[in-house]
């Protein structure tokens, strides 16, 4: 019976150790099994090798008939990817396509009033998003751009 007990300590002793060094590429294990035989283990790990990205969030675009005031984080010429870094850094970002071709990503907000999302701008996002602007929008159309 006593040695059942220390095989369960062993073994549990074991699992505890692979799940706190699960950073590392091998484990070693030594211990003794019910004859006071030395038998030392090797486990192999698994790379971290998943195609899952890392990211969650990624763009919708803007709705036709949205009227309000957004956040227009960056511009582009060609559609951004989903692992672009400024999805990593913003969520709810909105996209809508421009008239003179190209793309705008931004953030839709509550504010009524334009200096009050100009003061949001310049204390939260334009450190992240330096070409950030804020923009309004009537019934899906772009409607005035504050620098």
């Amino acid at each position: 019976m006593k040695h059942y007990k220390a095989l369960h300590l062993g073994i549990l002793c074991l699992l505890v150790s692979i799940s706190t060094l699960q950073a590392q590429e091998s484990v070693f294990f030594v211990f003794q099994d019910i004859n006071n035989t030395v038998v030392t283990t090797n486990i192999q790990q698994k790379s971290n090798t998943s195609t899952t990205p890392i990211y969650y969030r990624h763009h919708k675009k803007l709705p036709v008939t949205y009227s309000g005031i957004v956040l227009e984080l960056i511009t582009s010429d060609l559609p951004l990817k989903r692992n672009h870094s400024l999805f990593k850094q913003f969520g709810n970002v909105y996209y809508d396509t421009l008239d003179e071709g190209g793309y705008a990503y931004s953030i839709l907000t509550d504010y009524k009033d334009i200096d009050k999302a100009k003061k949001y701008l310049n204390k939260m996002i334009i450190h992240r998003a330096p070409k950030a602007k804020v923009v309004k929008y009537q019934l899906g159309r772009r409607k005035k751009e504050v620098q």
